[in-house]
């Protein structure tokens, strides 16, 4: 058994496709193939429904790739321990994170950056804590920020990082200029676009919104922030973003940026990671980035008030 068939194979499972898989690995679909077949041969088992395409992973294909990603990661990570043996860490950083976490993310990104030049980095976003926590444990990813309740089960460790405050966004016009605040019941009157709901922001709002006995139905749901602000740019429509969303946008005279107040509506976050030991290398530079985040109020200040460049991934 090869290292490569077992990387063919992760590659095949992830993008479902012989030709994105190939691409992927920088080889060819039938180099892709023939190595998966091969694997198939020596574990006695079929692992890819085939037909004129692929059609998905038999259920000892399921079974192989949780091992299969186990290795291909552990190998990864000793790679990377290998190069910062040699006191040139390398790698690629992967982090997932909450729409509500993407400032945050970028700020640890950024320390991680400082602290380790060769390192390069990659930020998932737009997805839901149970999606990262999903990820983490399928090792597409070494870390996410996400809500702590997502971090359920002995596997994970999480750090808590602080909250981030909602606020509204509205078209101009929406509201009268001189408007301090927007309180819950005004929400329920204007057209407005929200998270979707299986997202832990959004029900993190409704619950604080049914405590104080109101009912905001949106008229538009989105699975990202920036979405939301594009409905609002579009025309006469109101959204409940992170403040940390439009920080940098507070002077664009396209959207109007006010409090959200009766109820105030915030999320958690925590930073989370495999429990494993020993920790692979770049998961622990990635700790000590978010522990420097943390004990630097400064940086820890910018990035609940903006956004910090990052390279992004979906």
């Amino acid at each position: 058994m090869l290292l490569t068939q077992l990387q063919y194979f992760v590659a095949l499972a992830r993008e479902e496709h012989f030709g994105r898989a190939a691409a992927a690995c920088f080889v060819s679909p039938s180099t892709l193939s023939e190595a998966v077949r091969k694997l198939e041969v020596e574990l006695g088992v079929p692992l890819v429904r085939r037909g004129h395409a692929y059609e998905g992973l038999t259920p000892e294909g399921e079974m192989a790739l949780t091992w299969a990603r186990r290795v291909v990661s552990d190998q990864e990570a000793l790679s990377a321990e290998i190069a910062a043996a040699r006191g040139q860490l390398t790698g690629v950083a992967r982090i997932g994170t909450i729409p509500a976490g993407i400032a945050l993310a970028t700020a640890v990104v950024s320390a991680l950056v400082d602290a380790h030049p060769l390192v390069r980095s990659t930020v998932q976003s737009g997805l839901n804590s149970e999606d990262v926590v999903a990820r983490l444990r399928a090792f597409e990813l070494d870390a996410g920020i996400i809500h702590p309740s997502a971090a359920d089960g002995p596997d994970l460790v999480s750090v808590p990082l602080g909250e981030v405050t909602n606020v509204v966004v509205a078209a101009p016009g929406m509201f009268p200029e001189d408007q301090p605040s927007i309180t819950g019941r005004m929400l329920a009157e204007v057209p407005l676009g929200l998270l979707a709901a299986d997202m832990r922001a959004r029900q993190l709002a409704d619950e604080a919104w049914r405590a104080a006995g109101l009912q905001i139905k949106p008229r538009l749901e989105a699975d990202s922030n920036e979405a939301l602000l594009s409905l609002v740019t579009s025309g006469l429509w109101a959204a409940v973003v992170p403040e940390t969303a439009v920080a940098a946008r507070r002077d664009d005279p396209s959207i109007h940026v006010l409090p959200l107040i009766e109820p105030e509506v915030s999320t958690p976050l925590a930073v989370v990671r495999l429990a494993g030991k020993p920790a692979p290398v770049l998961v622990r530079a990635l700790g000590a980035a978010a522990q420097a985040v943390l004990k630097d109020p400064r940086r820890a200040a910018q990035a609940r008030r903006s956004r910090i460049g990052a390279t992004s991934s979906s």
